[in-house]
């Protein structure tokens, strides 16, 4: 083989390794190019989810707070019951399962658990609902009942506005929550 032609060879050797070298360049670039984005993206999405769920989340606690207030107001420590303020309670219970639905769509499931319950019990007892249409009190009973009600609902609140807390401020994505044992 003459010197010429080897030339020739190992430029053309040489130029298809360069070739291939730029190649895998150009493909590990746009695989970091690609990944940023995807990881941007993901970022965006997450902030856009964070910020859905704590809009949603301060809606059903504020629903939470006035069904609170209207339950204390409709039985006062005597027992004796406010029809005007049944008729609030039951219109605010209303309001916290317009808020319970839309929690049901957008929260994880711990916290649309934790919902459920709240849900719930922001129901006037069937002895409330008794005593308001007839204009009455409420045995000893049934107030004590309405007490303990109130009690528990007013703690859930509380724990639901932590748990949703955590839930936003946590160093995990907003997908991945540990279970609330209720």
């Amino acid at each position: 083989m003459d010197a010429g032609l080897a030339g020739l060879i190992g430029a053309l050797g040489g130029g298809l390794i360069g070739a291939a070298g730029a190649s895998v360049a150009a493909w590990i670039a746009f695989r970091g190019a690609r990944y940023q984005v995807d990881r941007q993206n993901a970022a965006a999405h997450e902030q856009w989810l964070r910020q859905i769920r704590r809009d949603l989340y301060i809606q059903f606690a504020a629903a939470c707070r006035a069904c609170y207030e209207q339950m204390r107001v409709a039985v006062n420590d005597s027992g004796e019951v406010d029809d005007a303020g049944v008729r609030r309670w039951i219109e605010a219970q209303q309001a916290v399962t317009e808020g319970y639905r839309a929690m049901e769509l957008e929260a994880p499931d711990p916290l649309v658990r934790l919902a459920e319950l709240l849900r719930s019990l922001s129901d006037p007892p069937w002895s409330v609902m008794e005593a308001a249409r007839m204009g009455g009190t409420l045995s000893q009973q049934h107030n004590v009942d309405v007490e303990q009600q109130l009690i528990r609902y007013n703690e859930l609140v509380k724990r639901f506005v932590v748990e949703c807390r955590e839930s936003l401020q946590g160093e995990q994505p907003p997908n991945s929550f540990r279970p609330i044992m209720l």
